[in-house]
C-alpha cells in the first residue's frame, strides 16, 4: 500500500491533532482509488458507507429541483474530506449527492472500520465531533452569505477563497452555487476584468 501523502495526514491533523498510534492503526484501512470526472461518490438513495481523502480534484455537493435545475450547495477542493456525513451518522439514504467535476484521486475508508476504533482511540471520537462542529460552521457561513451578501460578493469571496477554481471547472457549475444563470456570471466576472484594467 502506497503511504498517505502528507498533505492528507496534514488536513486531517489540523482538524485535531491524532497520535502516530492512531495513524498506525488507520493507514492500513485506507484504500487509494482513482476518481474519474463525472463518478458519484456519494449516490443519491443510497447509504454513505465509506469516508473519502481527496488527494487530488474537485468535487460538488448538490441538489436537484423538482423542475430538474441543479444547484451547488458546496465546493470540496483537494486536499479536502468527502463524504456525506449526515448519511454516514444518520444510516439514512444520501440526499445531497457529491460528484467529482475533475479527475481525481481518493482515499476510502469504511465508516464501520473507523468506528471499530474508537474504543482504543479517544482522539477518533474527537476529530469525528471536530469535523461536526466545522461542518456546522461552514453551513452557517454560506447561510449567512446568502442572506446578506450580493451574487457579486459571494463571487468574489469563492475565488479569493479558492483562486484556481474558475480555470479548472465549468462556469455553470459557479452560477449553479451563486444561484444565478450562466449569462449573469458572465457579467458579474466581465465587470471585474473591467475594474481590473481601471485600475
Amino acid at each position: 500500500m502506497s503511504p498517505l501523502p502528507p498533505q492528507l495526514e496534514a488536513m486531517v491533523n489540523a482538524i485535531h491533532p491524532l497520535p502516530e498510534a492512531v495513524w498506525i492503526a488507520l493507514r492500513p484501512l485506507l484504500t487509494r482509488r482513482s476518481l474519474a470526472r463525472g463518478a458519484l461518490f456519494a449516490t443519491l438513495g443510497e447509504t454513505q458507507r465509506t469516508i473519502g481523502l481527496l488527494e487530488r480534484g474537485i468535487v460538488r455537493a448538490y441538489y436537484t429541483t423538482a423542475d430538474g435545475n441543479e444547484y451547488n450547495k458546496h465546493f470540496f477542493v483537494a486536499p479536502a474530506l468527502i463524504g456525506d456525513y449526515a448519511s454516514l451518522l444518520t444510516r439514512r439514504p444520501v440526499e445531497l449527492p457529491q460528484q467529482a467535476l475533475t479527475e481525481g484521486v481518493v482515499w476510502t475508508l469504511d465508516h464501520e472500520a473507523l468506528l471499530g476504533l474508537e474504543p482504543r482511540f479517544v482522539d477518533l471520537v474527537q476529530i469525528q465531533r471536530r469535523f461536526a462542529e466545522n461542518l456546522y460552521l461552514e453551513n452557517e457561513r454560506r447561510e449567512l452569505q446568502i442572506a446578506t451578501m450580493s451574487a457579486s460578493q459571494r463571487y468574489e469571496e469563492l475565488t479569493a477563497r479558492y483562486p484556481r477554481l474558475e480555470t479548472e471547472i465549468a462556469l455553470y457549475h459557479i452560477a449553479a452555487y451563486l444561484g444565478i444563470t450562466p449569462t449573469q456570471l458572465s457579467r458579474i466576472r466581465s465587470r471585474k476584468r473591467t475594474r481590473r484594467v481601471s485600475t
